[in-house]
């Protein structure tokens, strides 16, 4: 995973960012993160955590992979104290408002890969 997190990161970005309500847009395209000086968006900062999350869940459900991401991130997170996030229950958390695009971002991804591994046989 390590290896192609760029690629993880871009494909993410690309989703998310365009359609994210923090984003400065110029038009229709995205210029730029809007969010205040000192705050980073949970996306980039537990980036190799949400792609192991999302890589760990084999489910059709959306419950089972929030399930996993509440265990293996929001756990940990800084915003989140004794289990209650503050920027989740204020719909503030970017991971948490578009966390259906990054599945569908990294399944994108893992999906090529795989791809691209079977076409030069690799396993």
């Amino acid at each position: 995973m390590a290896e192609y997190l760029q690629e993880y990161a871009e494909a993410i970005r690309s989703r998310v960012c365009p359609v994210c309500l923090d984003a400065v847009m110029h038009g229709d395209r995205f210029v730029r993160c809007g969010l205040p000086a000192g705050r980073k968006c949970p996306i980039d900062i537990y980036l190799p955590q949400v792609i192991a999350t999302v890589e760990s869940v084999d489910s059709w459900l959306m419950e089972d992979y929030v399930r996993v991401l509440r265990e293996k991130v929001c756990a940990f997170c800084a915003s989140s104290e004794g289990g209650v996030c503050v920027l989740r229950l204020q719909a503030d958390c970017a991971l948490d408002r578009y966390f259906m695009l990054v599945i569908d971002a990294i399944e994108g991804v893992r999906t090529q890969l795989q791809a691209q591994n079977e076409t030069a046989g690799i396993p």
